[in-house]
């Protein structure tokens, strides 16, 4: 069969009316689109990029390179692009190869899914199926936008004229910074992916997630990347990665598959490009190929079905090796970090080879259109070390398995100033696993002799060496906002992880952040291996007491990852049974523990605990709709850490407003007061952690009167009275004033 009878093999199930392909027609009727990014397809000339001349980007004629077409699946968020292939494009553009990037799943979103023709597609499908009634077993959410599509179409009409205005909202400088609009618009894009699961369900998406129970081996996989009516993705790809393959004409594609979530966009492309292009050598690599190592070493068929290679690790010194191999049609025995097929046999290289970071150089993001990234200004990641300088944490599926090694601060702030001056760029996010407090004070002070004006986001761990100074020193340089690996609230929890900190100095360094004007977010696990449920309580309790200090958080369900410390030994953590992955393409693995809560009453817990959260805790900020931490940091960067906690947004309509604008204060006896505010008042009461617990209710309880205040149903403060002398019971009670 010959590529032109595959194409309309594929499309043919895309002819029904409920799934409509857009036609790539002119560049007047899609005057945005960029095959590659930035750019648009120019079929005698190449790729023209944003900001070069098609001279630049043409592959020159005269050396006949071997070209290289590196691609990033979806789904990732739209937000900002993902390190990986930036980094390597410049590693592999240092040494002379010809290299091109394509963000597919920038492209997905902003140039396909959310174009007015697509979406209408969605709506008649979802539309059909809702009819049909086949959300029965979807969640609540989805199950509300089914039931809107057949009671108020209107509404999704509505949203679907308005999707690019939602775009343009969250890209322009003035409506982002702006909450109102900024909160609508995320509204409106998160209701079309909502519509767009719906389409598709039982696969669901949003910017960064995909669930996918459809697969569960081998067989389901290749069936789906095969489906057009079950596989969002197909569609988008069949439109748009031809005319990308007959721009280019590359002779190796390489797929980054860096997240689970990536992993069925990532396969479906590969499939496609493997039926289409079987001349075209495909490689796969990126962080989730490598932890899926052992499942894939004993996958031959995976490799005929989906590609040539695999890159296990490090990828630049093993794509430079695959392409001289490939150009020079030698074997690639000696090809490192690659797993291949060979009669049948999945056969690895026997030797692994990484370039040291400080030999890798600034990331290239030239090919890539940064402004038609949503946000109003481009925020670009950076690496500025390899490894964890700690290293024991005991979930962490990369425990101890590599050095720790850094650039130097110099050079980290060199590659600042070059990504700042290129591509103006002043937002940064350093995604490092866990750097040092030493090391960060060095870059604050390079950052503070350049006079660079930055606003950046780190990963750390709260240790001590975090001094009051060292964190001046930080924001002085432009830190923002810090992801803190706080993780427990509970001290046993904290050395089953063994985290290497302590709970008082995480208090500590966290306030002394504060004052600094840093906003702190902190990562949370529930559900380690045996915890109970008052220690799991007393996490989230941890965090109502410590809002002074914890401006935002996540909490995260425990997850037990291949290569952790705790797979290896699970009698340390009570765990009597850990089974395989539930599909060879995950790695998390099911398991029983002895002791601590069931899987029932931890769901009950969760479900629980999401909620105060967001309703008690924090009484639904702004950050939270929000929905992304670099959105956090632009907002921390232009308003500063108390201006941006002082909004909130209201449940119904998500008004936004301004803490303490919607007081009331009420003053009442105890038996006028409903139980669920009494309930509200206690916990405020337990926050502050000065009382007794013991001695909470039975005070309330005897109180003469209570004062509160009130502010979108949530208790924000509170006064007790303690019954007065007799004497004065009668003149209090007619005094109008006090009552």
């Amino acid at each position: 069969m010959n590529k032109s009878d595959l194409v309309a093999e594929f499309r043919s199930g895309l002819n029904k009316p409920s799934i409509r392909m857009i036609p790539l027609t002119s560049r007047t009727e899609y005057p945005n689109m960029h095959l590659l990014p930035g750019g648009f397809l120019d079929d005698s000339r190449g790729i023209k990029s944003h900001g070069e001349s098609t001279e630049q980007m043409t592959f020159s004629q005269q050396e006949k390179p071997f070209k290289t077409l590196l691609i990033f699946p979806p789904v990732w968020t739209p937000v900002t692009p993902y390190l990986a292939l930036p980094l390597l494009s410049a590693y592999l553009r240092g040494r002379g190869l010809s290299i091109r990037q394509y963000d597919a799943s920038l492209e997905f979103f902003l140039g396909y899914l959310f174009k007015e023709e697509t979406l209408k597609g969605f709506m008649l499908r979802a539309d059909q199926r809702a009819r049909d009634g086949l959300y029965k077993s979807a969640g609540e959410r989805l199950k509300a936008a089914a039931e809107e599509l057949i009671s108020d179409p209107s509404a999704w009409k509505t949203r679907i004229r308005s999707a690019q205005g939602f775009i343009s909202t969250l890209r322009d400088e003035k409506t982002f910074y702006d909450p109102q609009p900024c909160v609508s618009a995320q509204d409106g894009l998160y209701a079309l992916l909502r519509l767009a699961s719906l389409a598709y369900y039982p696969i669901t998406f949003t910017f960064t997630t995909l669930k996918s129970p459809l697969i569960k081996d081998f067989d389901d996989l290749l069936k789906l990347c095969d489906d057009p009516e079950k596989n969002p993705f197909l569609p988008f790809y069949l439109e748009r990665i031809p005319p990308l393959m007959e721009a280019c004409k590359p002779e190796l594609v390489g797929i980054s598959i860096t997240t689970a979530s990536q992993m069925v966009g990532g396969l479906t492309l590969s499939r496609m490009l493997r039926r289409l292009y079987p001349t075209i050598h495909l490689t796969l690599g990126g962080r989730h190929m490598l932890r899926l190592g052992q499942s894939l070493r004993e996958l031959p068929g995976y490799f005929e079905a989906f590609c040539n290679s695999i890159v296990m690790g490090s990828g630049e010194l093993a794509l430079e090796a695959l392409i001289s191999g490939l150009k020079e049609g030698r074997s690639l025995e000696s090809v490192p970090n690659l797993l291949r097929v060979d009669a049948g046999k999945v056969m690895e290289s026997d030797r692994e080879e990484n370039i040291p970071i400080t030999e890798v150089p600034a990331p290239d993001f030239s090919d890539l259109p940064l402004e038609q990234y949503l946000s109003p200004t481009p925020i670009v990641p950076l690496r500025l070390s390899e490894g964890c300088y700690w290293g024991k944490c005991t979930f962490c599926s990369r425990y101890d398995t590599r050095r720790f090694a850094t650039i130097t601060p110099k050079t980290a702030v060199d590659q600042m100033e070059d990504v700042q001056r290129k591509f103006a760029v002043s937002a940064f996010a350093i995604n490092d696993d866990c750097l040092t407090p030493v090391y960060l004070e060095a870059v604050a002070k390079e950052i503070l002799a350049r006079g660079l004006h930055v606003g950046i986001s780190l990963w750390c761990k709260p240790v001590a060496q975090f001094t009051a100074d060292r964190l001046q020193l930080l924001a002085r340089a432009g830190v923002r906002l810090v992801r803190w690996g706080v993780e427990t609230g509970h001290p046993r929890i904290l050395k089953l992880m063994n985290k290497g900190t302590d709970l008082e100095e995480t208090r500590e360094v966290l306030l002394a952040s504060s004052r600094a004007g840093i906003w702190n977010h902190a990562t949370m696990i529930l559900g380690f291996p045996t915890e109970t449920l008052e220690e799991a309580r007393e996490t989230i309790a941890f965090l109502d007491r410590n809002q002074d200090r914890i401006h935002s958080s996540i909490l995260f369900q425990f997850s037990l990852l291949s290569h952790s410390y705790i797979v290896r030994n699970p009698g340390d953590f009570d765990i009597v049974n850990i089974d395989e992955p539930l599909t060879p393409f995950s790695y998390e693995h099911p398991f029983e523990c002895r002791s601590g809560m069931n899987r029932d009453r931890f769901d009950d817990f969760w479900r629980w605990a999401a909620r105060h959260r967001v309703d008690t805790i924090y009484g639904h900020p702004l950050w939270y709709y929000l929905r992304n931490r670099e959105y956090l940091l632009l907002y921390a960067a232009r308003y500063g850490r108390k201006h941006t906690a002082q909004w909130k947004v209201c449940v119904k309509g998500h008004i936004v407003f301004k803490a303490g604008d919607r007081l009331e204060i009420m003053v009442k006896r105890p038996e006028e007061i409903p139980a669920q505010l009494l309930d509200m008042i206690s916990g405020l009461i337990e926050a502050g952690g000065e009382v007794g617990l013991s001695w909470i209710r039975e005070n309330l309880r005897d109180a003469f009167l209570i004062g509160f205040a009130l502010e979108e149903g949530r208790v924000v403060g509170t006064l007790t009275h303690k019954r007065p002398k007799e004497k004065y019971l009668k003149p209090t009670f007619h005094t109008p004033s006090l009552i």
